[in-house]
C-alpha cells in the first residue's frame, strides 16, 4: 500500500546511486554540462520507511541571451517571455519494488512538488516511454539531438504543458 510511500526533494548526490543502478545512462545528467552555470538541478526521492528507492533529476536550462530564446524554442517547442518553470525530466530511476504502480505514482508527485510550466523528457528509442504514457504527457515522435552526449541517436519526446497560456508547436503523433 503507498501509505508507506512518501516523495520529498533529495540532493542530486543523493539520487546518484539510485540512478547509476537502474537507468542504462550511466550517471546523472548534466555533471559536465559545459556552460557554467547554465544548468541547474531539481531532484526528488521515492521513500519507503524511510528508505530512498527512487529518484527523479529534472533540469532547468539558462543559457546566454544570444541562446536562450532559440534553444528553449528548440528543445522545448513553445515560448514563453522569461522561460521559469521550464524543466527536462533528465533521469527517472526506481528499484525494482513489488508495489503496482509506483513509478507512476512517484512521477506525478514530484511533478506536483516541482510545479513546472512545461515539461518535457525523452526515451530511448528502444525504450518508447511506457511511464510517459502512464502519467499523461503528450507524444511527439521520435526527434534527434534530445541528449547533450549523443545528438545523433532519436529519442522518443514527449511533452507536457502545466501553463495553460503556453501553446506547444510541435505537432503531436
Amino acid at each position: 500500500m503507498k501509505d508507506n510511500y512518501e516523495v520529498s526533494e533529495i540532493s542530486l548526490d543523493d539520487a546518484r546511486p539510485i540512478v547509476q543502478r537502474n537507468n542504462r545512462k550511466e550517471d546523472i545528467y548534466g555533471l559536465d554540462y559545459p556552460w557554467q552555470g547554465g544548468l541547474f538541478h531539481n531532484c526528488y526521492g521515492l521513500f519507503h520507511e524511510g528508505k530512498l528507492v527512487g529518484a527523479s533529476q529534472f533540469c532547468s536550462y539558462r543559457k546566454n541571451k544570444q541562446w536562450h530564446v532559440p534553444f528553449h524554442k528548440e528543445y522545448f517547442g513553445c515560448h514563453h517571455d522569461t522561460y521559469e518553470g521550464f524543466y527536462e525530466l533528465a533521469r527517472l530511476a526506481v528499484d525494482p519494488l513489488d508495489e503496482h504502480n509506483i513509478t507512476s505514482w512517484f512521477l506525478s508527485r514530484a511533478i506536483k512538488l516541482l510545479n513546472p510550466k512545461v515539461l518535457v523528457t525523452a526515451a530511448e528509442e528502444d525504450k518508447g516511454g511506457t511511464i510517459y504514457k502512464a502519467t499523461n504527457f503528450d507524444y511527439y515522435g521520435l526527434m534527434y539531438d534530445r541528449d547533450w552526449y549523443e545528438p545523433d541517436k532519436p529519442f522518443h519526446v514527449y511533452l507536457k504543458i502545466f501553463d495553460k497560456n503556453i501553446e506547444c508547436w510541435w505537432e503531436k503523433t
